[in-house]
């Protein structure tokens, strides 16, 4: 069950990326998004931002020393 969940959060943060990465091109491109891209951009950037804390969080969870904690 737990390499469903890792390998979920690896495809959707590969997802998220891909997407950002496409709108950094779109922007250079064309220019500055319309103000309606720009709020979901921002909502996807977010997003991305609250995985990136929850897997801190989750690390620093199962992080211990030899003693079984710090």
């Amino acid at each position: 069950m737990m390499d469903n969940e890792k390998q979920n959060g690896t495809e959707e943060w590969d997802n998220l990326l891909n997407h950002l990465r496409q709108v950094s091109e779109q922007v250079r491109e064309n220019g500055p998004l319309p103000e309606e891209e720009k709020a979901e951009i921002m909502g996807v950037f977010h997003r991305g931002l609250a995985m990136l804390e929850n897997q801190m969080k989750d690390m620093q969870g199962g992080l211990k020393g030899s003693s079984g904690h710090w």
